[in-house]
């Protein structure tokens, strides 16, 4: 066995003793395992911790900072909703804006995150980073009561602009950005919601149609 073959086997090794340490509640294990060298032990460790009921905040935004993807993503997928994720959505790596994406769209009754998330809907280069904004956006915008003021009525006010402008985006898009378009008492989403039965793309035709109650073609 080589050397690197070899270092690969150790670090799985330490994967593997931070799971058992998550379900065996040995917290003191997966704690020491954030330290680790290796990035998918660091990102192990952060999920046992959470198992084990004792993840702190602070450990969060230390691994929201952590130089590999896959740590930030781990940390963005178990911040709890007082941990400010909305500049993540500038990460340079795509894998990280969609989960993190995900995540704020996770979080009830939030209009902050809206203005970011119609950006990356609106203009990033990877596909799944736009699907993830828009169904981000579809989930804050349906939380939002228009009897809690201004700011609730701007953000569903973006939200909307940019659910109908995602219409012309990719047709896995488009399926989403139907799902938040539905949340709307809205004539123009009604409208974008009745279109997508003549839409180029069956998978969209079809979720307008289950949306609606119609049979589509």
């Amino acid at each position: 066995m080589n050397a690197s073959s070899e270092a690969d086997g150790e670090a799985y090794a330490r994967r593997l003793e931070a799971i058992v340490a998550g379900h065996r509640g040995e917290a003191a294990v997966a704690e020491r395992l954030l330290n680790d060298p290796d990035a998918g032990v660091r990102a192990a460790a952060l999920g046992a911790l959470a198992r084990c009921g004792a993840l702190q905040a602070e450990q969060v935004g230390r691994a929201l900072g952590d130089e590999a993807a896959e740590v930030r993503c781990r940390a963005a997928e178990l911040a709890p909703p007082d941990i400010e994720l909305v500049g993540l959505l500038s990460d340079p790596d795509a894998s990280v804006v969609e989960v993190v994406a995900a995540a704020l769209g996770e979080r009830d009754r939030d209009p902050g995150p809206v203005e970011e998330l119609c950006r990356v809907a609106r203009s990033h280069d990877d596909p799944l980073c736009r699907e993830s904004a828009v169904a981000a956006l579809g989930a804050i915008a349906a939380g939002l009561d228009a009897e809690d003021g201004v700011p609730h009525d701007a953000a569903r006010g973006m939200a909307l602009e940019m659910l109908l402008a995602a219409m012309d985006d990719r047709p896995q898009i488009r399926r989403r950005a139907l799902l938040g378009l539905y949340q709307f008492d809205d004539d123009r989403a009604a409208d974008a919601v009745r279109a997508a039965l003549e839409d180029r793309d069956r998978q969209v035709r079809a979720v307008a149609g289950e949306l609606l109650g119609v049979p589509v073609r």
